[in-house]
């Protein structure tokens, strides 16, 4: 063990802990971001570098949010989480769990 070895475990812990904070609020504000008509429909999740994978039980639903919605989702999201904590959004089609 190295001299950094205690500064980087801590600065690994400390960017864990603000990824699981933006994924929990995400979460609590998904009904929010997305709309109450498709909240039950989606579900979210916070992937590295700033992906956010929307899942979609529905492929209808998934391209007229894709198409439709992809700025305001996008717009929304940054008001929650912060102006860049999301670069990209993809949607994906599959059973919610």
């Amino acid at each position: 063990m190295g001299p950094l070895t205690p500064v980087i475990h801590s600065l690994l812990e400390e960017l864990s802990r603000g990824v699981k904070e933006r994924r929990s609020v995400l979460q609590s504000h998904w009904e929010q971001i997305i709309g109450n008509q498709f909240g039950s429909h989606t579900k979210p999740q916070l992937q590295p570098r700033g992906t956010l994978c929307v899942w979609v039980d529905d492929s209808t639903l998934a391209s007229e949010l894709r198409q439709r919605y992809l700025g305001t989702i996008l717009k929304r999201t940054e008001n929650v989480l912060g102006e860049g904590a999301v670069k990209k959004i993809v949607f994906r089609v599959g059973e919610l769990r």
